[in-house]
């Protein structure tokens, strides 16, 4: 007989019983770690917010595409990189899910208005818009779901490094 069996007719012993209580404990305390929360993770308010944002965001991106087309048609000097940097807001334009409005302006710019003095008031326009945008995006990260959140502070980062890429060329 192994010890703290149960014997017939003996009912159960200390040994057994002081054996056991571990084991159903447990057996309970895991029962209770394994049950689900009920509900979803996700809630239609979550879903809504986020498309909120992502639309907010959206039209942010396509200020910025239609201020950096205006900008290139007035100085073809600096064409070159608005070019670059309004390619990148057509990509964010398309993460977000929204097609980029018109193409790039190639078309020639009358020769009366690339002043210096025009150049830096557009460029520091577009810094001041760059920055506005990126204050923005910052504050929906902070509302956004996990999902989005990684999106709008990626693009809140690439707003930021495009004001400082244009920022000497306001000076």
């Amino acid at each position: 007989m192994i010890p703290g069996q149960m014997i017939r007719g003996q009912g159960s012993s200390r040994r057994f019983v002081l054996g056991a209580l571990p084991l159903v404990a447990a057996t309970l305390a895991g029962c209770s770690w394994t049950r689900s929360v009920p509900g979803p993770v996700t809630t239609p308010d979550a879903r809504t917010t986020d498309d909120v944002l992502r639309a907010s965001a959206t039209q942010a991106e396509q200020r910025l595409l239609a201020a950096y087309d205006s900008a290139i048609l007035a100085h073809p000097s600096i064409m070159a990189m608005l070019r670059v940097v309004r390619a990148h807001h057509a990509e964010h334009a398309d993460h977000l899910g929204s097609a980029a409005t018109g193409a790039p302006a190639a078309g020639p710019a009358p020769a009366a208005t690339d002043r210096a003095a025009s150049q830096q008031a557009t460029v520091a326009a577009l810094v001041t818009l760059e920055r506005q945008t990126a204050v923005a995006l910052r504050a929906q990260c902070l509302d956004a779901s996990v999902y989005l959140a990684p999106l709008l502070a990626s693009i809140c980062a690439a707003e930021t490094a495009h004001v400082d890429l244009l920022a000497p060329l306001s000076r």
